[in-house]
């Protein structure tokens, strides 16, 4: 089979490392634009990453140094309760505990403790330490990881660098594709990594789009990158999203600097003003901003109705995209290429196949929707007309558009019928509970239980304070202090 990949970026390269290292082919080709260099976002991934870097057998300490990356055990939400409301996080890794536990002492707690009383690495992650033996993930330079890749792990991609102009299609899809230096490409399966442009799927077979904008507020962000003013303290083992007055703030620690950015809804606020709101926050933080470049990106927010049409296969941004909170991007990236592995193993896919690789990214794309939709329709801010038009806003709970997996339609029943809330190897239990909601009528928990959960917290702090920091992890690893 002959295999053709258009663009480059993360989504690119780490297609070109999954059909390298794991699938059978005759030849694979990946164009890349001079035109469209890698948007340096999507820097920040979720737990679950492990099982593709597992698949591909990637050297982890050798892709953190490469990437000038770093490690995370945890997500840190910031004033999306209530204006100054402090923060919860949402740890990798299983509870120790019940939540009703938790729940059954209540008013001894403060709210932002339920994370670290039920998952130590909630307190190692506040802590700004790092736990080698326990789940984590990364932050990485999105850059330097598709070289990295590029550099070890598809060494079998002939890699051209020129501009699609044009193709021949016919009733099976894409026949070959025309490029700017007047070479046309031929192949059996063509994969679009064209990013929000959607070149292949969108603008060639004219796949319809379907928008989330019925749960997604957001539309556009502000990136950059600034330098550290205390990399010991400020290099910590969590992503932080701070919720300001129309949208929220990436922080994402990297080794050598911090990427950040303002993820904002247009509707409620001009560009430039958004541009302000962003450059004042990051002063409030004590971050110097004399020197940064700042990229505005407009987000196409929803997805296609399939992202596995005829010959062509849309991974990453040309695919769908909901918004960077939670790392969705990288997420669909290598959840979606997993399940294009387990289509493509045995060779050229039926269309069952296809249908059945549809079917999963479909509702993969939804339920992650809903789930990021939670940590909007939770909120109690209307302190701002963003978070005022929120905290008012109807989800229509009754249309088709609801999927009830993450609990949006069971605000209807009975809070959440308590189904996603009990399910403790998922995040909904971090995220209602960091917004006080909590979907036991009468949790219950004996004195005994109370006891052994607070004499466990007090052991995992003092573990904690036996901790590395995430600073002289890396500081081994990179063999320098820069």
């Amino acid at each position: 089979m002959k295999i053709c990949i258009v663009g480059g970026g993360s989504s690119g390269w780490m297609t070109a490392t999954t059909i390298c290292q794991l699938l059978d082919f005759n030849e694979l080709t990946l164009i890349e634009s001079p035109d469209s260099p890698i948007s340096g976002v999507g820097e920040s991934t979720a737990e679950l990453i492990s099982k593709w870097i597992d698949l591909i057998d990637i050297d982890i300490q050798e892709m953190v140094k490469c990437t000038e990356g770093s490690l995370k055990h945890s997500i840190k939400f910031t004033n999306f309760f209530q204006k100054n409301s402090g923060s919860f996080h949402y740890p990798f890794g299983d509870v120790r505990f019940d939540p009703k536990t938790w729940w059954s002492n209540r008013k001894q707690y403060e709210l932002n403790e339920y994370a670290q009383y039920l998952n130590p690495l909630a307190l190692v992650a506040e802590g700004g330490k790092f736990d080698t033996t326990s789940p984590f993930s990364f932050h990485f330079d999105a850059v330097k990881f598709g070289h990295f890749l590029k550099e070890n792990y598809c060494y079998q991609a002939n890699h051209i660098t020129a501009n699609v102009i044009g193709c021949d299609k016919d009733s099976s899809g894409i026949k070959s594709l025309h490029l700017d230096n007047e070479n046309k490409i031929e192949a059996d399966l063509f994969i679009d990594c064209t990013g929000f442009r959607s070149l292949l799927l969108g603008e060639y077979l004219e796949e319809p789009f379907i928008p989330f904008d019925h749960l997604i507020p957001n539309d556009t962000a502000w990136a950059t990158q600034v330098p550290y003013s205390d990399k010991e303290k400020q290099l910590v083992a969590y992503t932080e999203c701070t919720a300001i007055d129309n949208g929220w703030v990436w922080n994402i620690p990297l080794w050598k600097r911090i990427g950040t950015g303002y993820v904002y809804s247009s509707k409620h606020v001009s560009d430039e003003d958004a541009k302000q709101e962003f450059i004042e926050h990051l002063k409030s933080k004590g971050y110097d901003t004399s020197d940064c470049k700042f990229k505005k990106i407009s987000m196409r927010i929803g997805r296609h109705q399939r992202t596995f049409v005829k010959n062509v296969v849309a991974i990453g941004l040309s695919a769908g995209f909901i918004e960077p909170l939670e790392s969705n991007g990288l997420f669909t990236v290598h959840e979606n290429l997993i399940d294009l592995w387990k289509t493509l193993r045995r060779g050229k896919p039926s269309q069952f196949m296809k249908d059945l690789y549809n079917s999963s990214t479909a509702n993969a794309f939804d339920e992650f929707a809903e789930f990021i939709a939670i940590h909007y329709a939770l909120t109690q801010r209307d302190d701002t007309d963003y978070w005022s038009d929120i905290f008012n806003k109807s989800y229509e709970l009754n249309t088709e558009h609801s999927i009830d997996i993450y609990g949006l339609r069971a605000f209807e029943l009975e809070l959440y019928k308590k189904s996603s809330y009990d399910n403790t190897h998922a995040g909904f239990h971090y995220i209602a509970s960091g917004m006080d909601v909590c979907a036991y009528t009468n949790p219950d928990a004996s004195q005994e239980d109370i006891k052994n959960m607070e004499t466990e917290n007090a052991r995992w702090k003092d573990t904690v304070e036996k901790l590395p920091s995430v600073f002289e992890v890396l500081k081994d690893l990179n063999d320098d202090t820069t």
